[in-house]
């Protein structure tokens, strides 16, 4: 559980992540597996806080569409 939802928040799938992550955190509670509650815990943060700030965790304010109008390049160093 741990590792899927390190896997899904590496691919930005957040609210995957979190779900799993609580799973996670349950187990090692009821196990009494102080180490890796504690490591489950950080990444359970991590999660949270990608949620809070959505723009720096990779995604665009397009939602991965392209924008309906686009800048045209052009030549700055063009010969008049």
């Amino acid at each position: 559980m741990e590792l899927q939802a390190t896997v899904w928040y590496k691919q930005d799938r957040v609210e995957e992540a979190r779900a799993e992550a609580l799973r996670a955190v349950d187990v090692y509670e009821k196990l009494g597996a102080a180490r890796d509650l504690e490591r489950c815990r950080e990444l359970l943060q991590r999660i949270e806080k990608k949620m809070k700030n959505p723009v720096a965790s990779g995604q665009s304010d397009f939602n991965c569409e392209f924008p309906q109008i686009a800048p045209l390049p052009a030549r700055i160093d063009f010969p008049f």
